[in-house]
């Protein structure tokens, strides 16, 4: 029964959409609730295109991100599983958050050792790389340290986190490093697609998205 239903949630969470679906077909339902900032918390978007190289590049639909405070009081915070394009984590305290962490789920069938087993230096964990009869792997990537990856959360406002890659370091074919690109446009669309998802108009508290810094250079 295990191994029924790890494979039942590794077609949920890791198969490829049809083309046709739209965003709320496919994303909407995943969402947490409520979506909107609050007069004392803030909302962060994360838009992630996250991979594993299997060698072979695979691309990871869904997944959940971590952002871990920067200063006292601040916290740890794991999104639920989430469409990566828009992982939205409400409910946070004002102040400095970087990224900890992008995570999802992939099949295990043909995965190689070498993959399951990630040497240091590598930027990921399998988490669970002996249950795979279970279901699928997890697999967890762990951004370098650097203020390209880091968002300022304030009260009553969204602020947007991306667009984030995970791309091929130098360490191995296997080695990746997470960096971030600007796109002002494509930030202010995720913002207004908040606002119009929680049933608000962005003028009652969007505020315009910082530009990213400079792309993270590989841990």
């Amino acid at each position: 029964m295990k191994r029924l239903t790890g494979w039942l949630l590794a077609a949920l969470l890791g198969g490829t959409a049809a083309a046709d679906d739209t965003f709320e077909q496919r994303c909407a339902r995943w969402l947490p609730q409520p979506l909107a900032p609050t007069a004392d918390t803030g909302v962060v978007i994360v838009d992630a295109a996250l991979r594993a190289y299997v060698p072979a590049e695979f691309d990871i639909e869904y997944g959940r991100a971590t952002l871990t405070g920067i200063g006292t009081g601040l916290g740890t915070h794991t999104s639920d599983y989430q469409c990566m394009r828009f992982v939205v984590i409400p409910g946070l305290t004002p102040g400095r958050y970087r990224l900890s962490a992008l995570e999802g789920q992939i099949s295990s069938l043909t995965l190689s050792q070498r993959f399951l087993f990630p040497m240091p230096g590598d930027g990921y964990q399998v988490v669970n790389p002996h249950d795979w009869r279970e279901g699928p792997q997890r697999y967890r990537v762990q951004p370098p340290r650097t203020p390209a990856l880091e968002v300022e959360v304030k009260a009553g406002a969204v602020s947007y986190l991306g667009l984030l890659e995970v791309v091929r370091s130098r360490g191995s074919i296997y080695a990746v490093t997470v960096q971030r690109r600007d796109d002002p446009t494509r930030a202010q669309a995720a913002v207004d697609r908040l606002y119009r998802l929680a049933g608000l108009a962005p003028a009652t508290g969007a505020s315009p998205p910082a530009a990213a810094p400079p792309a993270a250079a590989a841990p």
